[in-house]
């Protein structure tokens, strides 16, 4: 983690960071937040970054023979100075002119006096050489940087060009990266693009070569001058673009157009660090539990139905608060309520507080005289609906002057599986009837979701397969995020996986979860909601256009190495995966499909990914071929027809796993198959079905398996049980071969990613 001291003198800066430093320094003093594009070829030039030749005109008059004498190309690019203007092109102020006298001093006339007509501040035109070069694929490219609220500097690399927003948009999305990079950071970056590829086929290996200088350089400029790492600098690069850097005829890297903006550091730098994790034992493992905000007359308020959880999990030590005073009788049980938390005889280490925003701020000050160790704070109508700020604010204050933790507000909280010696928790105020999980299953997985509604969603459709050990609605953040959730959980010996959903980030907080979840061993499967408002910085550079916040933010990911779902779908189909297949071993990515219809097979090959189809060798052939019938070929991708028996079946599986030459296999299943037991009624009364048979076997060799299962599912489908059955037997089943492949692909590449050390696959 990055020391973010910011204190220093421009004398304890290296040579080219003072340069910088002075032209931030000169455009801060004229009151300017954009530098001129001269200033920001200074500052290439400073970084050893070629750029064109290039001359200031204030005025036509400053266009002589010997100023044009110094071009040796026979056009030059007119191009307005002005720190009013983002888009030049877009707004006329540029122009390619021949390079006659007359002719360009006219040029820059009009030029002046069209934008002072407009009534925009100019201060003269830049003359710069033209540059031929080539505009094919991968000769025009755009570096930028920008330093996003929540994770700070990213650097971008993509297509360049005035196209540049168009095709990341419409075909390939720019390549994003956190600083500090080294070089194998910088070539990791370039060999998970694309263009690198038709680099190499072009012999230019060399072009891989300047790009991973230059972003190397960009990463130190970042570094630099950023809020969130260690510098003498007074100033933040909150933009620097060029675009486009351009290849010329020679193979020499020339930046053409630049464009940048700043500001002056914040007075106190984002706080990076991260609490222990011993101060979140109390929201889990309390001794003493207070639920405030009991109702003596209505059992379905929050309060009511948590403390009835509470007792239904056979907890000793819980205490109701209503402020009257007086009993309730919950689950036979009769609870004197005390009137505030400072009458509890006892100590305790976790208040639930449900009462109404309005009076939360008292009860939190009352928690504080009670030495209450953490807070789950449930009530909503806080910053989520309202301008609430300064009554999160003044709560976040008390708690932390008194070392409390906070988890919420407008939050469920947590579902925690106790064990021995701590009986557990449910603070979701859901009926029983409506939301039970099953804590009697295997328990390796931990749900941390900022929605409460998402995380009961997951969890219910999921419930054949997993039982969480945990389930945490963290809600509005106040305190308690993402990153404490995974550090605390992540060496919990009964979690091996995590699934998280997160809608944002608050300031600097993805730069925490980046270095928190780069060190993670366990798999990390991230669903990150919000996309829709990537774009909305798209009036200024290229770069703010095509690394919105949602792009950095799964950027980020990737490079931390989590598993990174596209969809809510993707999600919950990713943690069933790992989870269920977590003490599978992965050898390779050499696959086998087993299907009793032929468009299955089909459908699971053409979503091969990154796995490969297994070379049977001679032995599995021939034993396949003792099995199958005679009209099936003994292959990779083997279609037994409708026509086999689960006997058969379970027989083919058992060789593939047994061969040495398969890896991993994705089982497809029509159910309808005459000879095969696949209905409720035949899983129920047949002991030796399909489905149990999968189940003995796949555990029998402990080879990634998956399972697609060609049914519509819902209460009036006769193969319910079917999937059930190998989803709590603790092999994966989905509805298509599409989705099977699709996760086995994720798990085999994510462990061979991490066994193998190959970090530019994280960032694909």
């Amino acid at each position: 983690m990055s020391d973010r001291a910011h204190t220093g003198r421009i004398g304890q800066m290296e040579p080219w960071m003072q340069t910088v430093e002075k032209i931030l320094e000169k455009a801060a003093s004229e009151g300017r937040g954009q530098l001129y594009e001269y200033e920001v070829y200074e500052i290439l030039t400073e970084l050893r970054i070629k750029t064109p030749t290039y001359i200031i005109a204030r005025d036509e008059r400053d266009i002589t023979h010997s100023t044009l004498a110094v071009f040796s190309s026979e056009r030059i690019v007119l191009k307005i100075i002005s720190g009013q203007i983002a888009h030049k092109q877009k707004a006329g102020g540029i122009r390619v002119v021949y390079k006659d006298l007359d002719f360009v001093r006219y040029s820059v006339r009009e030029m002046l006096r069209g934008f002072a007509g407009e009534g925009t501040s100019v201060q003269g035109v830049l003359l710069v050489q033209y540059v031929d070069y080539s505009k094919d694929l991968g000769n025009e490219i755009l570096l930028g940087l920008r330093e996003s609220d929540s994770f700070g500097p990213v650097i971008s690399f993509s297509k360049g060009g005035t196209d540049a927003e168009h095709f990341a948009k419409n075909f390939s999305s720019p390549n994003l990266i956190l600083p500090p990079l080294d070089r194998q950071w910088a070539d990791a970056l370039m060999a998970s693009t694309h263009i690198s590829g038709k680099y190499l086929a072009e012999g230019h290996a060399d072009y891989i070569t300047k790009i991973v200088d230059l972003q190397v350089k960009y990463s130190n400029l970042a570094v630099a001058f950023s809020n969130f790492f260690a510098s003498p600098s007074r100033f933040v690069l909150t933009e620097f673009e060029v675009n486009p850097l351009v290849f010329d005829d020679n193979g020499e890297l020339i930046a053409i157009d630049g464009y940048a903006t700043f500001r002056a550091k914040s007075d106190e730098p984002p706080d990076l660090g991260i609490r222990d994790k011993e101060t979140l034992r109390p929201l889990f493992e309390p001794t003493g539990v207070a639920v405030i905000g009991i109702s003596t007359s209505d059992s379905s308020k929050a309060g009511n139905i948590i403390i009835k959880n509470l007792i239904d999990l056979k907890r000793n030590d819980l205490y109701g608060v209503n402020i009257k005073g007086g009993t309730v009788s919950i689950s036979g049980r009769v609870l004197d309520l005390y009137r505030s938390v400072a009458d509890i005889p006892d100590p305790v280490d976790l208040a639930i507080v449900t009462v109404p925003a309005e009076a939360s701020l008292a009860v939190v000050e009352e928690c504080a005289r009670k030495a209450v160790k953490a807070i789950l704070l449930i009530p909503g109508g806080f910053s989520e609906t309202r301008d609430r700020r300064d009554l999160e604010e003044r709560i976040l204050e008390v708690a932390g002057s008194n070392e409390m933790r906070i988890m919420g507000p407008n939050c469920l909280g947590v579902v925690y599986a106790g064990d021995r010696e701590h009986p557990g928790l449910n603070t979701f105020f859901i009926p029983e009837e409506k939301f039970k999980v099953n804590l009697e299953q295997e328990k390796n997985v931990a749900i941390l979701s900022q929605s409460g509604a998402v995380g009961i969603m997951e969890i219910y459709n999921l419930r054949s397969a997993i039982s969480p050990k945990v389930i945490v609605s963290y809600g509005n953040q106040l305190d308690v995020d993402p990153s404490d959730l995974v550090q605390y959980f992540e060496e919990d010996p009964m979690v091996d996986v995590i699934g998280l959903y997160i809608e944002g980030f608050k300031p600097a907080a993805g730069r925490k979860f980046f270095d928190i979840t780069s060190g993670c061993r366990k798999p990390v499967v991230v669903y990150k909601a919000g996309r829709t408002e990537a774009g909305q910085m798209a009036t200024r550079s290229h770069t703010a256009s095509i690394a919105g916040e949602y792009e950095v933010a799964k950027a980020a990911m990737k490079q931390a190495g989590l598993i990174v779902a596209d969809s809510m779908i993707d999600h919950g189909d990713l943690v069933k995966t790992f989870a269920l297949l977590h003490e599978f071993k992965v050898s390779g990515n050499r696959v086998a499909v087993i299907a009793n219809a032929g468009y299955e097979k089909t459908y699971a090959a053409d979503n091969l990914g990154e796995l490969v189809l297994a070379d049977l060798d001679r032995q599995t052939i021939d034993k396949l071929r003792e099995v199958i019938p005679p009209y099936v070929n003994a292959e990779p991708l083997l279609d037994l027809t409708a026509m086999v028996s689960d006997e058969q079946f379970e027989r083919c599986i058992d060789i593939m796993l047994d061969s040495p030459q398969v890896d991993a296999i994705c089982i497809s299943i029509v159910p309808q198959a005459q000879l095969l037991h696949t209905t409720d009624e035949e899983i129920e009364h047949y002991e030796k079905n399909i489905a149990a048979r999968i189940v003995e076997t796949v555990h029998k060799h402990g080879k990634p398996t998956v399972v697609s299962v060609n049914v519509v599912s819902g209460a009036d489908a006769v193969y319910n049980r079917f999937g059930q059955v190998m989803d709590s037997g603790g092999v994966p089943t989905y509805l298509t071969a599409e989705r099977a492949m699709i996760c086995l692909n994720a798990f085999i590449r994510y462990h061979l990613i991490r066994e193998r050390g190959i970090i530019s696959e994280w960032l694909r």
